[in-house]
């Protein structure tokens, strides 16, 4: 994956900083997809032995009678990924609170694919640094300092990476494409400049640990936080708060990972962090294409043909935004939702990642793509679906 050491320090898109450019996804795609041998273990075959991904959500809770809403993620992901490697475990503090008369349905029709799994702090911090670290030692103390969920999910998604690996992804990400082989050979990498929606680790991997160690260095009860923490550490290796309502307690999002990256960044493929253009995984924060604004037929397969995913604050923000022409989110819920019209079984789901393009336009397709016994939908969609124009 030698591609990704020349966008470290030189790939940023639209201008400058080449945050939009539509060509460089697909190329790290191309590049990964003809690569059989992991950039973090050389030895290993992907194409003969691939991996077992572990995909990581936590979620504090539905939001009310947004059922579309709390679930497009999940359902993309199972639309989009090889299933035969992506399980998605997601993590939430009380079960009842998402398996629900609402949801239940679709969490038993998808139980081999998609877990989910009680978060319980105190238990995940046995055997690891921050058992014993005055500060981290108990989840109570630490959650009370985060008034915003988004800080108390930045501590969570560290401990999990460690624990588990191997990909994180927010609850309000929607996937475009199949990302499965890109991870399993890919080095340990998050976004640059802003927002820890996407990151990949490796379980107990020496970056990890560092990561782990780093985050003790960062305590919110610091008595002297503002002027040994943010001004020292934070502040000197590019700290920017995420917005002023965190009131800093960000920092185990956009200052813990700067510093992962600008300080003892070396050694092994296991210990290095390697950072991403945002807008690869994210259109709409790096101001490339707006997820709520009309986008036309053509602009629209660009999008969902060339980046890697949608970071579309749904249903935090549930608008859809534009009707006519439809928006990217709108685009992206009509297509979700149409399949799972005709799918609502592990049996129908194809099992070995296709597009979110390939489905569009399946519920005016033949007949025989209906068939709900189909266990290999993809070799059916591709020949019924209407082609986009040259």
């Amino acid at each position: 994956m030698n591609y990704i050491d020349s966008t470290h320090t030189s790939i940023a898109c639209r201008g400058k900083y080449q945050l939009c450019d539509l060509d460089v996804p697909g190329m790290w795609l191309q590049r990964a997809a003809s690569n059989c041998y992991s950039c973090l273990d050389p030895s290993r075959n992907v194409c003969k032995s691939p991996s077992h991904l572990t995909y990581n959500q936590y979620l504090v809770g539905l939001k009310p009678g947004a059922a579309q809403a709390n679930l497009l993620s999940l359902k993309a992901f199972l639309m989009t990924q090889d299933l035969r490697r992506a399980r998605m475990v997601l993590w939430v503090d009380d079960p009842a609170a998402v398996y629900t008369n609402e949801t239940a349905a679709f969490f038993d029709a998808f139980a081999e694919h998609i877990t989910i799994k009680r978060f319980d702090y105190q238990q995940e911090i046995r055997g690891t640094l921050w058992e014993g670290d005055p500060f981290f030692r108990n989840g109570s103390h630490v959650r009370s300092f985060m008034p915003m969920a988004g800080a108390w999910s930045d501590v969570v998604r560290i401990l999990l990476l460690h624990k588990y690996g191997d990909f994180w992804m927010d609850n309000d990400v929607v996937l475009y494409t199949d990302v499965t082989h890109l991870l399993d050979t890919s080095y340990q990498f998050v976004m640059r400049w802003m927002n820890l929606h996407i990151m990949r680790m490796q379980p107990e991997s020496k970056l990890t640990h560092r990561a782990m160690r780093l985050a003790t260095l960062l305590p919110l009860d610091h008595p002297r936080f503002q002027q040994e923490v943010m001004d020292k550490l934070c502040k000197p290796n590019g700290y920017m708060p995420a917005h002023p309502m965190y009131k800093g307690t960000d920092i185990y999002n956009s200052c813990l990972h700067r510093v992962l990256l600008r300080v003892n960044n070396t050694g092994p493929p296991g210990a290095v962090l390697y950072d991403l253009p945002l807008g690869w995984w994210d259109h709409d924060w790096a101001g490339c294409f707006n997820t709520r604004k009309a986008i036309n037929d053509s602009d629209w397969r660009r999008v969902a043909g060339s980046f890697l995913a949608m970071h579309n604050r749904y249903p935090k923000e549930p608008d859809l935004g534009d009707a006519q022409p439809p928006s990217p989110l709108r685009r992206v819920v009509k297509i979700v939702d149409d399949f799972f019209a005709l799918c609502a079984s592990a049996d129908c789901m194809p099992v070995d990642g296709m597009p979110l393009l390939a489905y569009e336009g399946i519920r005016d397709a033949p007949g025989t793509v209906r068939r709900a016994a189909l266990r290999r939908l993809s070799q059916h969609l591709q020949a019924a679906l209407p082609r986009p124009p040259a």
